[in-house]
């Protein structure tokens, strides 16, 4: 049986790692020379730069990406972060808030900024995470099939105690004081790609707690993990999917035009399963479904000529757009990644003139920004710019993220075909590395 992979994603690279070792024959398609895609790292000027994703967790013992390494056989090569460690900085009008790995190290510094008032929310916030993570490995949410249904009644006695706050939204259980929303609002537009007002409660307390679930820096960038995940598996790069051909309701091949030495050459690849980490529209001939809500992003990359010292993420919730520098040591030198986010709206319909001139625009905002985060950051060396029209081009989608975590019930289905499914960021358990990767081995154990 042969299984063809679209994309080498996290979710895609789980996907085909677990098919691989239940004995299937495996291929992966990757248009790109380089696997992770929006997780992944590419090669600029003599460093490796993170295309999309940069902050990394899971690694606490039971935790997501531990667990996967059990179930792969593999060692991913990161470097643990300690208790106490200054993981980021959150840049508020009051002051600099320090959120340190480890929730009795953080609940002391959100107590010392802000007040006693905060810690009952941290308290529900630490026993909704731990109860979320521990079912994530096992929950087949949404549920698709009968046997999901059947898991979901095996597991309902652990997820009672969650239902009464399945609708409620995060602003309803957070202290109403307005430097603490802000400080949710901030963080919660990179994690759920919504503010406070917005974001429900549960995804709320899952992705609070990411800095407390095995926090590390991957060797080599975010796609160090990716290239693990691909070792052994026959990728073939720069092998483009144009659509998905199908009879009735079940897929038979993709339609693969290469590059590289292959330039301009055409194939159909078949198979019997399909696993698509790639919107699954555009293979079908179908529009893309755009969320109205979804944001873009735009991203400044660069290289300082000094080392900077921890915490290596910094974020500036003083003005919106709220930007997000990551920093990452090389060398004697720094790697950064500065992120915000953009409207769609913004940057459709334009010239190349036009379009020139919003990207400097956007350039000399995002450096105005990133620079009260960390001075200096105007001596880069050099600077390597991505706006939404970027990431259309090379990812094959213009917003971030997957679909804004506005209610636990915003997923796209995991079948698409009788035989093709989806994984990736629009499918529960939603964003992050460890949620991405939880999703495809919630796919093998839900369908395959």
């Amino acid at each position: 049986m042969r299984a063809v992979v679209v994309g080498a994603g996290i979710g895609g690279l789980v996907a085909a790692r677990l098919l691989a070792r239940r004995g299937l024959e495996v291929v992966v398609l990757e248009a790109h020379t380089y696997p992770g895609g929006l997780a992944g790292s590419f090669y600029h000027r003599g460093v490796f730069l993170d295309a999309g994703a940069t902050l990394l967790s899971g690694f606490a013992p039971g935790g997501p990406m531990r667990l996967l390494e059990e179930a792969l056989d593999l060692s991913f090569p990161v470097e643990p972060l300690p208790e106490g460690f200054p993981l980021m900085a959150v840049h508020l009008e009051e002051g600099t808030l320090l959120r340190p790995v480890g929730r009795r190290a953080e609940r002391a510094a959100q107590e010392a900024f802000f007040g006693k008032g905060v810690l009952p929310f941290w308290d529900w916030q630490a026993e909704r995470a731990e109860a979320l993570w521990g079912l994530a490995p096992e929950l087949p949410f949404p549920p698709e099939t009968t046997k999901d249904l059947l898991r979901l009644l095996r597991l309902a006695p652990r997820l009672l105690p969650l239902l009464p706050d399945l609708l409620r939204k995060a602003k309803d259980l957070a202290p109403k004081d307005p430097r603490f929303l802000r400080f949710l609002d901030a963080q919660l537009l990179i994690a759920a790609q919504c503010g406070v007002g917005e974001a429900y409660a549960l995804y709320t307390a899952a992705a609070l707690d990411l800095p407390h679930r095995g926090a590390a820096l991957p060797r080599g960038g975010m796609g160090a993990i990716a290239r693990a995940l691909a070792e052994g598996l026959e990728v073939r790069y720069k092998a483009r999917a144009l659509r998905l051909l199908t009879r009735g309701r079940r897929a038979y091949g993709v339609e693969v035009l290469y590059g590289g030495k292959r330039r301009g050459e055409r194939e159909v690849v078949e198979g019997d399963l399909f696993v698509l980490n790639v919107p699954p529209e555009p293979l079908l001939g179908l529009p893309p479904r755009v969320p109205k809500d979804a944001w873009g992003a735009f991203v400044l990359h660069g290289l300082l000529p000094f080392p900077v010292d921890p915490p290596y993420y910094r974020q500036n919730a003083r003005e919106r757009p709220y930007a997000f520098l990551s920093l990452r040591p090389e060398g004697r030198k720094t790697a950064f990644s500065l992120s915000l986010h953009t409207p769609l709206g913004l940057w459709e319909g334009l010239s190349r003139e036009e379009y020139g001139r919003l990207k400097a625009c956007w350039t000399e905002r995002a450096l105005a920004l990133g620079g009260a985060l960390l001075p200096g950051l105007r001596e880069a060396e050099w600077l390597l710019a991505g706006t939404p029209r970027t990431y259309a081009r090379f990812a094959g989608r213009a917003w971030v993220g997957g679909y804004p975590q506005t209610h636990p019930f915003r997923f796209a289905r995991l079948r698409v075909l009788e035989n093709a499914y989806q994984v990736g960021e629009r499918v529960f358990p939603g964003q992050s590395v460890p949620a991405v990767a939880l999703g495809a081995l919630r796919l093998f154990k839900s369908f395959l």
